[in-house]
C-alpha cells in the first residue's frame, strides 16, 4: 500500500475575490497566489491553512451551483467534488501501480509549475489527484 495523506481541495466559486475573502476572514486562510487556469481563461486562488491548501477556480462562463448542492441532504443526492488531492512520495511508482490494477488514469505523470502530479477517476468519475512536492 502506498502512504496518503490530504494535500488540497478545489472549488469553483462566482466571484474570486469575495470568496479569496471570505475564506481568509472566516477560515484564517492566507493568499499564496492567484494564477491562470491551464488552458481555459480563468483565474485560481491558491490559499493555505497550515498544511492544506485550497484552490479556488472562478471562470467566467461556470454555472451558479444548482439550489439542490446548497444543502447537504440534498447535495449527498448528486455524486461528485472538484477534486480530492493526496501527497506521495513517488507519483510515477503510484501511477504505474494503478495504471497495472486498471484505473482510469486521466492525466498520466507530469510537471505543472515545477510539482509533479497525475490524476486518475475513481470507480464513479470523481477525480482524485496524486501530488509530489520537491
Amino acid at each position: 500500500m502506498f502512504a496518503l495523506r490530504p494535500d488540497h481541495a478545489g472549488i469553483s466559486v462566482g466571484d474570486l475575490e469575495t470568496s479569496i475573502e471570505w475564506y481568509r476572514e472566516m477560515l484564517g486562510f492566507s493568499l499564496e497566489a492567484v494564477v491562470d487556469v491551464p488552458e481555459d481563461t480563468g483565474k485560481v486562488a491558491l490559499l493555505r491553512q497550515g498544511d492544506f491548501i485550497l484552490e479556488l477556480f472562478c471562470l467566467p462562463d461556470a454555472s451558479p451551483l444548482p439550489e439542490e448542492r446548497r444543502h447537504p441532504w440534498t447535495d449527498i443526492r448528486t455524486h461528485g467534488v472538484k477534486h480530492v488531492a493526496y501527497a506521495v512520495e513517488n507519483v510515477e511508482t503510484l501511477v504505474t501501480s494503478l495504471k497495472q490494477k486498471g484505473v482510469d488514469v486521466v492525466w498520466d505523470t507530469r510537471v505543472h509549475d515545477g510539482v509533479t502530479c497525475a490524476f486518475v477517476r475513481d470507480n464513479t468519475g470523481n477525480l482524485v489527484e496524486f501530488v509530489e512536492r520537491p
